[in-house]
């Protein structure tokens, strides 16, 4: 079962990238994203992404050392176009916008487009608010392989697995971040089970025909099958409901177009900060946040259930072991990437066993 550090998988990613073409700097904030979704238990936005990636590179469908630009901004919002660049490196520069002008404003709104996969979501979240930001993300997709999700009500799929985030500074330091698709599950813990082998649980899939099924080749082969919206067979109309408005926000609204399997891979993304303490003493807001949190913690637990978690504290719990412990990337997702680095001319300490 290989396991690696997160030094390992940093400096195996940043050696790969860097021989497709992109510039040290880019490479690593790259490997270091997809790094820190293995760490965080988010495998599926992790190291698995990589050959996806140099397929774009090698496709000409991803530029590697594209130059992010602005071609709008005032001094709250602003458009951010990675110009078909890593999705990774568009979305640490729209941060470092948005920090800048949610510290001067109190607020900023930035519209991305021209970025290919940004990976996880909750990465950018997160970051904003260990700022003291309170962050809200909105993502769609365009040029995807396939429709991943039936709206709701259909059975051929027309819509993609649009995520969001939230970031909220929390007292203790690590913020709650609410990291979530408008799917029951996100397409790449799909990837991820027909990597391993294994089948889908109850409730991910169904077929073409709008059947249920467990078996993940279904979404990556024809005739194709779909995700379930977030609410399953009885509330998807929720996660649809939700996917729609994601849709015309981080799609429409950045200029990157709604859901479509034509042209380029991209992400569309609408990214708000608001600054806390632009409107309350953060230590104030700390101490009612923790006397929610608190009163929130103080349920009695379910059967079998530790503890109450709020969102993005099982990240944290998974870092802490995962960094002592090491970082299982699944064999398949190994193999693929040896090959990438093969093709690449460079050697790789990536061992499958």
């Amino acid at each position: 079962m290989p396991q690696f550090s997160s030094e390992e998988l940093i400096d195996i990613a940043t050696v790969v990238l860097q021989a497709a073409g992109a510039p040290p700097k880019n490479a690593c904030t790259v490997a270091q994203l997809l790094t820190e979704a293995n760490q965080t238990g988010h495998d599926s936005h992790g190291l698995i992404r990589l050959p996806q990636y140099l397929q774009a590179v090698e496709s000409g469908s991803m530029v590697p050392d594209a130059e992010v630009t602005i071609p709008r901004e005032n001094p709250i919002t602003a458009v951010v176009d990675g110009n078909w660049g890593f999705g990774q490196v568009t979305m640490t520069k729209a941060v470092d916008i948005a920090l800048e002008k949610a510290g001067k404003s109190g607020m900023a709104a930035i519209a991305v487009r021209g970025a290919n996969h940004i990976g996880r979501v909750g990465s950018y979240a997160d970051r904003g608010a260990r700022k003291g930001m309170v962050a809200l993300l909105f993502v769609n997709a365009v040029g995807i392989p396939a429709y991943r999700m039936a709206p709701w009500g259909g059975t051929e799929s027309r819509l993609a697995t649009d995520p969001m985030a939230i970031g909220i500074p929390a007292p203790n330091g690590d913020p709650v971040v609410i990291d979530m698709t408008t799917t029951v599950v996100a397409e790449g813990k799909v990837r991820l089970k027909r990597n391993r082998g294994e089948p889908t649980p109850d409730g991910w899939l169904q077929d073409a025909e709008g059947m249920p099924t467990n078996d993940p080749t279904v979404l990556y082969n024809a005739p194709y099958g779909s995700i379930l919206p977030l609410g399953g067979a009885t509330a998807g109309h929720k996660g649809y409901g939700l996917n729609v408005a994601i849709e015309l926000l981080g799609g429409a609204l950045s200029g990157t177009g709604c859901v479509s399997v034509e042209g380029k891979m991209a992400n569309g993304v609408l990214l708000i900060l608001l600054d806390v303490e632009q409107f309350m003493p953060i230590s104030e807001y700390f101490d009612g946040a923790q006397k929610f949190i608190e009163h929130v913690k103080s349920s009695p637990t379910a059967a079998g259930v530790d503890e109450i978690l709020l969102p993005g504290e099982i990240e944290q719990k998974v870092k802490r072991q995962r960094d002592a412990e090491g970082i299982y990337v699944e064999e398949e997702t190994c193999r693929q990437v040896l090959q990438w680095g093969s093709k690449l001319g460079v050697e790789l300490e990536l061992k499958l066993s």
